[in-house]
């Protein structure tokens, strides 16, 4: 955490991140969550992934057991002292946890996990370990989960029966990994690895919508799970008018003024700006790391004539906000329309096809990208995104929409005016495997921002390339590749 520490003989990714428990010094407890199959008298992991929580171990929450004969799931919490016995256990290929030891495999099919240390912040396309904060993570990948379980003498088409067929049932693997391991990554017993993940947060960052500007000024929200990390962080700016030498400053967050509200802390940061400002930047830094950054457009219309225009009629641009961006998701026509108008004011050519009637089945807009053969396929929803079939649905649209213009690229996008965190994992999941990018709130947002910014539809274009190969690496991930 500190630069010295940066600066030490590297020793190896284990010991790198064990090492970052004393310097970070954030951190009381690792909870641990293990997944396993019985091999004879021994269990061998199939997923086990550990947080390090600032909390002391009577603190951190329990998780109920799945327990089965041949099958288990099971939560260990132990103290940050016993990190680099848990660490160098799963190196070496078994892990003691009390009156009971898990084994683990590596690829070459022999005792023990080949693992990678890496700082990963939460805002990167390409998250591997963790995806609520920034984080230092340590992860291996080991044999197939297939051949694991088959090798133990069991039958890997009937492991999620296992795990239904009990107290305490998960739906299959993937449910499990998911929701009791905490793994957003897509896991299934075809076609992915065993995985061992260990991940250390420093838990500040900047809310969802966190910049607001207006004439008298510029502010950005933070939050953070605890005092701990916000006694180390502290945010930074940079702020000035294009063309000219930016301004920077700096403040530390303790020295805020904190609220808690359920499990998090919450603050609002005023940044100095003067007229003339086109953008401000804003970091929030712990040590030498960047755990989150931020940039806000400081002239309300900007550049962009469209957005300009379109504030003669609706002043503020209130209504379109409130449309966009709607506190409740009840409104669906009009988070359409709002759809539509911001990509258009993103410079896009729009077919707003919800608006017309007689079209059966269609897709909500069409949308062209001026200059090029990009043509966005847009669905919109207020709530669920695979409602009756939605995502499925869209990927048929899209697939018939390819294949009549066959010289075109067709991106398919589904939008969504809820919050990520209130989005079904799995349905995302699944309209990533049919190529669809998935919008919610907070990326219609940080779009809102840069039409304001002066993007336009080919920095768009790339966003959502970007994102298509991104859910690519991401399932490429979580089979070990």
């Amino acid at each position: 955490m500190t630069q010295e520490a940066n600066q030490s003989p590297d020793t190896g990714p284990l010991d790198r991140f064990v090492a970052l428990a004393p310097a970070g010094g954030f951190w009381q407890s690792v909870d641990l969550r293990i997944c396993a199959i019985r091999s004879g008298r021994r269990w061998v992991s199939l997923v086990t992934r550990g947080v390090l929580d600032h909390r002391a171990p009577p603190e951190v929450p329990r998780f109920s057991p799945v327990e089965r004969r041949d099958f288990r799931a099971w939560q260990v919490v132990r103290p940050i002292a016993d990190l680099p016995a848990v660490v160098h256990g799963i190196a070496d290929g078994t892990m003691k946890l009390g009156p009971c030891s898990v084994g683990f495999i590596s690829r070459s099919r022999q005792p023990g996990t080949e693992m990678s240390c890496s700082f990963n912040e939460w805002t990167a396309s390409f998250v591997a370990a963790y995806d609520l904060w920034s984080c230092h993570s340590l992860v291996g990948y080991g044999s197939s989960i297939w051949d694991v379980v088959r090798e133990a003498g069991h039958d890997p088409l009937e492991l999620d029966g296992m795990i239904r067929g009990g107290p305490n049932p998960y739906d299959g693997l993937p449910d499990l990994a998911r929701r009791f391991c905490g793994r957003r990554q897509e896991l299934e017993a075809q076609g992915h690895s065993t995985v061992v993940e260990l991940v250390a947060p420093l838990a500040v960052r900047f809310g969802p919508e966190a910049a607001t500007t207006s004439a008298d000024g510029s502010a950005v929200g933070l939050k953070a799970a605890a005092e701990v990390y916000v006694e180390k962080a502290e945010i930074a700016w940079t702020v000035g008018a294009a063309g000219q030498p930016p301004r920077h400053g700096s403040r530390e967050l303790r020295n805020c003024d904190w609220s808690r509200e359920g499990d998090t802390l919450h603050a609002e940061v005023d940044i100095p700006i003067r007229q003339g400002d086109s953008t401000a930047t804003s970091f929030i830094l712990i040590g030498d790391r960047c755990v989150d950054r931020v940039t806000v457009p400081l002239a309300e219309a900007g550049s962009n004539v469209r957005i300009r225009a379109h504030s003669t009629v609706d002043p503020g641009l209130q209504r379109f906000r409130e449309h966009l961006l709607p506190e409740r998701l009840e409104k669906a026509r009009e988070f359409e329309a709002a759809v539509g108008l911001l990509f258009f004011f993103l410079g896009f050519h729009v077919d707003p096809l919800s608006g017309q009637k007689g079209l059966g089945d269609a897709v909500d807009h069409l949308v062209h990208a001026p200059g090029s053969s990009v043509i966005l396929v847009i669905e919109c929803t207020v709530g669920s995104i695979d409602t009756g079939g939605k995502v499925g649905k869209l990927i048929n649209r899209s697939q018939r929409t390819r294949r009549e213009l066959a010289d075109s690229e067709v991106i398919t996008v589904l939008t969504t005016a809820a919050r990520r965190s209130d989005v079904s994992d799995a349905e995302v999941e699944k309209a990533e495997r049919g190529d669809v990018v998935v919008l919610c709130r907070e990326d219609l947002h940080e779009l809102w921002t840069a039409a304001q910014a002066g993007e336009g539809s080919t920095e768009v274009v790339r966003r959502l390339r970007h994102d298509l190969a991104s859910a690519k690496l991401r399932r490429a991930g979580g089979r070990g590749g």
